[in-house]
């Protein structure tokens, strides 16, 4: 498959069959993605990964914190607590369609409620993988997590597998700590749940709209 093809073709999966995949075949993935870019190669990045079983303890960790309405307690702010116009507009959309495609309706608080448990069930996925960095980490060093992210999941499409990426389950970190084993010295960034997709799920038919292409750049 052509990277273009890659690219253009990934979304964000939300269900998926229950093959487990293969260890061999997510280091691939892992492999391909540690190609990418970051400030004079310090790869400030790591993984860490649950398949088939491990991935269901972290899921009942995750969704034990949710119903129990724990507060949500980032290692990190992920955005402004006002965006911009112009990307909160983008959020809604994306929102509306989303809930309007599941058939959710906008006083339905019981059905949002479970569309937003989904999260934390990592949407049923039989593989899940916590990005974190070192505490002390600054922007720079997340803009090379990043890229880093962007290709794992593109390789991970060349291997067979979809995924999404989740800020939301980062709100939890100590839920995923333990299970995960992951050490404090460490910054939850964020999970991303991965399988082969689930072709007959209708959420699965989704997709976001994009911007064109010339609305995203200023020419000199």
């Amino acid at each position: 498959m052509k990277a273009t093809e890659l690219l253009k073709g990934r979304y964000s999966c939300r269900a998926y069959l229950q093959d487990v995949p293969t260890r061999k075949k997510v280091l691939d993935a892992v492999e391909a993605a540690s190609f990418a870019a970051s400030s004079k190669n310090t790869q400030p990045w790591k993984l860490h990964i649950g398949l088939g079983e491990a991935c269901d303890r972290v899921r009942a960790s995750l969704t034990e914190a949710f119903d129990r309405g724990d507060k949500a307690a980032a290692d990190y702010k992920y955005s402004p607590d006002k965006l911009p116009e112009e990307l909160m507009e983008r959020a809604r959309t994306c929102g509306f369609a989303l809930f309007q495609h599941k058939g959710i309706g906008r006083e339905d608080k019981e059905a949002r409620k479970a569309h937003d448990r989904e999260n934390f069930i990592l949407f049923g996925a039989p593989a899940v993988a916590i990005l974190t960095l070192p505490v002390g980490s600054e922007k720079g060093n997340f803009l090379d997590a990043g890229q880093f992210l962007g290709y794992f999941m593109l390789a991970l499409r060349e291997v067979g597998y979809e995924s999404v990426p989740m800020f939301s389950v980062a709100n939890y970190p100590q839920a995923l700590r333990g299970p995960m084993g992951i050490p404090d010295d460490r910054l939850v960034v964020c999970a991303i749940t991965f399988g082969v997709p689930d072709a007959t799920a209708h959420v699965n038919s989704f997709r976001t709209t994009r911007e064109p292409a010339e609305s995203l750049v200023s020419w000199a």
